[in-house]
């Protein structure tokens, strides 16, 4: 193949993971016209990426070494629909039986612009790999089941070690979104990132203001990707270490952050190692992790001018403005009124926010509040009024009498505990 004149021998080998998805109907049928006419073609960057770290395997990216306007007349000989993004840039994207794929052409970048270049189509590999963004980005898989690494860079992918493909200050001007993405790849292996490079660390350092030039979705996508992380806490101080975390938050409290990941973790240890709790809960909620990082109301205002939320995510963030600092008693009514998952985010949040130390020498005190309050938010949750205001039409009455009577009836139930039956509360009346 002549893309690979330039491959080390020892660079291409058979995939030793598995990559059953390069076999599906779908995807075989667009090689097949792909490769029609002599074009070689390879599954590139995130696919490959994904497959290897034994994740869902969910958009496509291929390669090819023809230039995009014989891609395009390529695939006008299939029932596809062509999607007019990209295509200056030397991608071809398209729909194929509800399938998105993105069919990049070799390039070299000769000129930058933020998050657009000015590029030179190649029929070289290895120049292609040459300006993607990540070493682990850099592996390619061609139709036959062979990992083809042009850089020599499959280790990177195995250990999950993050790196810029060669000069990282050139790959941010290049990108400017490349910043949150490395600090996303770090959150998803921590332990192979416990010593980063300084020289990438200095470059960040240097370039962090480039993000402010990016759009708010972008910078909500990968920022709420990382604030979904389970190591929350090592991924926010690195972040603070190079000082982006402070152009987007600058009242961010990391001793809070590392407060509520450790409470975090003694949940998730209470409900799935002692398997006390069987109950599907989320732990690591991006959205309460971003209240934390807004601090207080007018914090948060300015953080949405950076941050593009969308309706759902801005209700759920005022939520926790509402509670700022309150740490309540009666967890069976916060589980009542707000639900299981929001009650658990919410006890989460105020004993984040409380004066209560959850150091490790305070660990089982910690995790008793837990449980008492776990269990109390569990059966809130479970619970259901008995009566309705159908009930109380029949025993006459009606308009804002039946409105305030129901609240007060209601009122006494909790207080008994959930356990005045439908029976008991009428004699009430």
């Amino acid at each position: 193949m002549k893309s690979l004149r330039s491959v080390h021998k020892k660079n291409i080998f058979p995939a030793p993971f598995d990559v059953s998805w390069f076999h599906k109907p779908v995807i075989r049928k667009l090689l097949t016209i792909l490769q029609s006419e002599g074009a070689e073609v390879f599954a590139v960057g995130g696919c490959v990426r994904d497959s290897f770290w034994k994740r869902e395997v969910k958009e496509i990216d291929l390669a090819i070494n023809i230039e995009p306007i014989l891609v395009k007349e390529l695939v006008s000989k299939i029932d596809c629909k062509v999607l007019n993004v990209g295509f200056d840039f030397g991608t071809v994207t398209l729909i194929l039986e509800g399938h998105k794929f993105e069919i990049t052409s070799f390039r070299k970048d000769i000129k930058t612009f933020g998050r657009k270049a000015k590029v030179q189509y190649t029929d070289n590999l290895e120049e292609d790999a040459k300006r993607r963004d990540f070493t682990f980005n850099t592996i390619y898989l061609n139709p036959n089941d062979f990992i083809i690494d042009p850089l020599g860079n499959f280790s990177d992918l195995t250990s999950g070690k993050v790196k810029f493909v060669g000069d990282p200050n050139i790959r941010i001007i290049e990108d400017h979104l490349r910043i949150l993405r490395y600090f996303r790849f770090v959150s998803k292996f921590p332990c192979a990132n416990k010593i980063p490079d300084q020289v990438t660390l200095n470059a960040i350092k240097t370039k962090k203001s480039l993000i402010l030039k990016l759009s708010r979705e972008r910078i909500w996508n990968e920022l709420k990707l990382i604030l979904s992380s389970h190591a929350i806490n090592s991924v926010i101080c690195l972040m603070n270490d190079t000082e982006v975390l402070p152009i987007i938050f600058p009242q961010a409290s990391l001793n809070q952050i590392n407060k509520m990941s450790r409470l975090e973790k003694l949940l998730e240890k209470i409900i799935h190692e002692k398997n006390e709790f069987k109950h599907d809960v989320g732990f690591f909620d991006p959205i309460r992790r971003l209240a934390l990082l807004c601090g207080k109301n007018d914090a948060f205002h300015k953080t949405n001018k950076i941050l593009s939320l969308d309706k759902r995510e801005i209700k759920v963030l005022n939520f926790y403005q509402l509670h700022i600092s309150q740490f309540p008693d009666c967890w069976h009514l916060i589980g009542f009124r707000h639900g299981l998952q929001r009650g658990v985010d919410l006890l989460l949040w105020s004993i984040t926010k409380s004066e209560k130390n959850v150091d490790p020498k305070f660990e089982k005190e910690t995790i008793d509040i837990l449980k008492s309050c776990l269990k109390k938010i569990i059966k809130g949750s479970s619970e259901k009024f008995p009566l309705s205001g159908e009930d109380l039409l029949n025993e006459g009455y009606s308009g804002i009498d039946l409105g305030l009577t129901l609240k007060e009836l209601e009122k006494d139930w909790i207080a008994s505990g959930f356990s005045l039956s439908k029976g008991q509360l009428l004699e009430k009346l």
